[in-house]
């Protein structure tokens, strides 16, 4: 069965903010950077970022290797690389 859920991930080392859809994007595509060091922060943060563009989480933020990650539902349309 194939992976369509859209994720936010957040690199907690460069801080960027990624929306990954579905298993066959690998890289996603950054759609901002937030200004947090620490997890509570960063999740905060990621979600003021992800709102102003139309974005919400549906899940909790779950701590990975390298950052956060959530699945999201998109309201609005999100740019993507082209």
């Amino acid at each position: 069965m194939t992976d369509t859920n859209t994720y936010a991930y957040v690199d907690a080392e460069t801080l960027d903010v990624r929306i990954v859809r579905g298993e066959a994007d690998k890289v996603g595509t950054v759609v901002g950077r937030v200004d947090a060091v620490d997890s509570p922060a960063l999740s905060e943060a990621a979600d003021k970022l992800l709102a102003t563009l139309g974005v919400r989480p549906v899940s909790d933020w779950s701590d990975v290797e390298g950052g956060l990650f959530a699945i999201v539902e998109e309201t609005a349309a999100v740019p993507t690389a082209g």
